[in-house]
């Protein structure tokens, strides 16, 4: 059989773009004003978290390619 490793880094990506669709449905569907700031701190988390994670993969990816 044959085994994958999970890359705890994608998860990670996959993890926070989740979070940010769901804080971008939950602004735009909520009718009230404790649900509207909710979904922005979340997109503020999710976007800055999928900055570092990215730019992560991106370092990663250099030193794969320079470090064989």
């Amino acid at each position: 059989m044959l085994y994958k490793k999970t890359n705890p880094t994608m998860i990670m990506f996959g993890t926070l773009l989740i979070a940010l669709c769901s804080a971008i449905s939950t602004t735009i569907f909520s009718e009230s004003a404790f649900n509207d700031h909710f979904g922005f701190g979340l997109m503020a988390v999710a976007i800055i978290g999928l900055c570092i994670n990215i730019s992560y993969m991106f370092i990663n990816m250099i030193f794969r390619i320079c470090n064989p």
